[in-house]
């Protein structure tokens, strides 16, 4: 059964199989979420005294890039982790400006507008012609794949979800290691330490390290459970539909407190996505109640918080914590989100403005760097084998050198996205053909690690999509999140084994 035949069936049961009717990169939210960005900045963009043609007509040239890419991979339902690379820099490069035109209008702010409108063309250029390349890069791989690459059958669930036996032996192995990890540290031995109050962090024990990167396989049965509340109706589920709601609500209790806005929004995604998944239709009152509360609650108490964290020099993860608990126990930030401006840049990562910086100072085979590729993949050389590698914070590089923070800030870490490292590296035809790249790695590490016939419908498919939000990092920050993975797999694999080859 693949993708296609596995949503057919829930929505015949379900009674929404017209859902099904018209391909899906004909409907009308697909079309919106391309081209209405574009018309957006048109229409408002005149008012601006410094609006740029190549914006203009770059912003065009994204929109119809965006919606010929997506026509490309509409062979497979939507939504998978490989149609996400697409979703996701359209939504950085022109949803987030034509929304950030739009509030510049309304709060009569030409500063703002000025930086959306006036500069940046050449960065749209790259992306609007970047992803027509990953688009056919991705497409010839997975017709290359069939036959040719096994998927992970270790991680490939024996019906339409994992059962509850496997769920409850992923929990079992990452609970026995948190409590192992836990018992360690209380002597003094630790994997991988804090090294700043915005959460960078060192390794301190190889072994140590080895167990927290072994116990992080609960996020396979974390994620799986979310098929249970929003995904394929099946009968007799209601205990682990009430276990998935107690852990969106106790992970986002959790990430509040950690005062990290991705991990508090990251439950609410998920459940999104295996939602449109299963349905085929987009869920209008989550996607609402969860602008609303990133907007009006999460941004601002996050951001207020870390700005009494500094005041404070609070120095560690540990300490912040503690400081933002204080604040959710006694509403010492209420007053100042009430007459919070909203930061409607805050979910696009400003990551356009930022590649903008690099483009400018870019040309055709030039760019201002020439070396954060090559030092940034030091990243994956663990320190137990190169024990002098400096810290790497390539995204700090980049905030520093792009004047996004403070030049005395050696912490902030900020995302220009891949291509543009590439761009910076070895200018604008380089950017272009590294989503060429991307769609030939992404694309055998998620048709190996998913299979080809469930891209979409594999319980670990909402995972990758949102482990693609990391190629707004640098080239080797995002590597470094496969450098754990062996070990991850290698615990997949054993309880595989341990449960007959039934998951």
């Amino acid at each position: 059964m693949n993708d296609y035949q596995l949503i057919k069936n829930n929505l015949e049961f379900s009674r929404g199989v017209d859902e099904l009717a018209q391909p899906w990169v004909f409907r009308w939210y697909i079309i919106a979420f391309c081209f209405a960005p574009a018309f957006l900045i048109l229409f408002l963009g005149r008012i601006a005294d410094d609006a740029n043609f190549l914006v203009l007509s770059g912003q065009y040239a994204l929109a119809y890039g965006t919606y010929l890419a997506l026509f490309q991979l509409r062979d497979k339902p939507l939504l998978n982790p490989i149609q996400a690379v697409v979703l996701l820099f359209h939504w950085w490069f022109a949803v987030g400006p034509s929304l950030a035109v739009f509030f510049a209008v309304k709060r009569s702010d030409p500063d703002m507008l000025s930086r959306y409108v006036a500069s940046g063309g050449e960065a749209l250029w790259v992306v609007a012609l970047g992803i027509q390349v990953y688009a056919f890069s991705a497409n010839r791989t997975m017709h290359w794949c069939r036959g040719r690459i096994n998927h992970a059958s270790f991680l490939m669930p024996d019906g339409l979800l994992y059962r509850q036996k496997t769920l409850l032996a992923y929990w079992l192995v990452g609970g026995v290691l948190a409590l192992v990890i836990a018992v360690l540290a209380r002597f003094g031995i630790v994997g991988n330490q804090t090294i700043s109050y915005l959460g960078g962090t060192v390794s301190e024990n190889w072994f140590v390290s080895a167990l927290e990167a072994i116990g992080a396989i609960a996020i396979f049965a974390t994620v799986g459970v979310m098929g249970y509340l929003a995904g394929p109706v099946l009968p007799h589920t209601l205990k682990f539909k009430m276990i998935a709601v107690g852990l969106i609500i106790f992970n986002t209790i959790t990430a509040f407190t950690s005062g990290w806005k991705g991990a508090i929004v990251q439950g609410f995604a998920l459940i999104f996505i295996v939602m449109f998944v299963w349905r085929q239709k987009v869920p209008y009152i989550l996607v609402a109640v969860l602008a609303l509360s990133y907007l009006f609650i999460i941004e601002p108490f996050v951001n207020n918080m870390r700005y009494v964290a500094e005041i404070a020099k609070i120095s560690t993860t540990e300490e912040r914590a503690e400081l933002f608990k204080i604040g959710l126990d006694s509403g010492i930030v209420m007053d100042e989100m009430r007459d919070h401006e909203v930061n409607i840049e805050s979910p696009f990562r400003g990551i356009f403005l930022l590649a903008n910086g690099i483009a400018e100072e870019s040309s055709l085979f030039n760019g201002p760097w020439d070396n954060t590729i090559s030092e940034g993949m030091l990243s994956l050389v663990p320190r137990a084998i190169y024990p002098d590698k400096p810290d790497m914070n390539m995204g700090n590089f980049f905030g520093r050198y792009l004047g996004a923070v403070d030049p005395d800030d050696y912490m902030t870490n900020m995302g220009v996205s891949i291509p543009f490292e590439f761009v910076g590296n070895y200018g604008y035809m380089a950017g272009i053909l590294s989503f060429g790249l991307i769609g030939i790695v992404w694309t055998l590490f998620c048709v190996w690690l998913l299979s080809a016939d469930r891209l979409a419908t594999h319980p670990l498919a909402p995972l990758c999509i949102i482990f693609a939000l990391g190629l707004e990092a640098s080239v080797g920050q995002f590597l470094a999140k496969f450098r754990d993975l062996p070990l991850v797999f290698g615990a997949a694999f054993i309880v595989w084994i341990a449960l007959k080859k039934r998951l």
